[in-house]
């Protein structure tokens, strides 16, 4: 069951790190574009302003679960290391407890927030808004799945370094 969550989590990382690079790619080069556009030819283009935002969207959804996953965000190691073992362990699964309801929260809203707003029109290219709204649940799944995995390592007082990869 735990190799099993463990690759789940592996593969859903790997999946969420090239997502990233690729709207990463495509912002930096739509960027590009755009200054290329208005400064050589002395004309911009209308979407060059809203697809990167929505990119950069997506980009800030992705990243911070990836981050939870690797519990990469901002803490205090200082104090938590100061802790004994057994303590950092329970610590650790309770911090896991609370990203784990900030998931849920962003999964059950975002499903609302993707239904109230989705069918709204992007403003300058004819598209619905559902598509770069849905960040919101997939990244709070992705937190759910992620922070499920956190918490069980912490309760088993699974080495770091083994956070956010598959342990065979």
């Amino acid at each position: 069951m735990l190799k099993t969550l463990d690759r789940a989590v592996a593969w859903a990382l790997t999946g969420v790190r090239a997502v990233c690079i690729v709207q990463a790619t495509a912002l930096f080069l739509i960027v590009v574009l755009a200054v290329i556009g208005r400064y050589v030819f002395g004309q911009s283009l209308t979407w060059t302003e809203e697809v990167p935002r929505y990119l950069l969207i997506w980009i800030s959804f992705l990243g911070a679960a990836a981050c939870a996953a690797r519990r990469e965000h901002v803490g205090f190691d200082v104090l938590f290391n100061a802790f004994p073992a057994p303590v950092r362990r329970w610590l650790g699964a309770a911090i896991g407890v609370l990203i784990l309801c900030f998931g849920w929260n962003m999964f059950r809203y975002g499903i609302v927030f993707v239904s109230d707003f989705g069918p709204d029109m992007m403003e300058t290219i004819p598209y619905k808004n559902y598509w770069y709204y849905v960040a919101m649940p997939i990244s709070g799944a992705l937190l759910l799945l992620f922070s499920l995995k956190n918490i069980v390592d912490a309760l088993l007082g699974r080495h770091e370094s083994q956070i956010g990869h598959s342990v065979d």
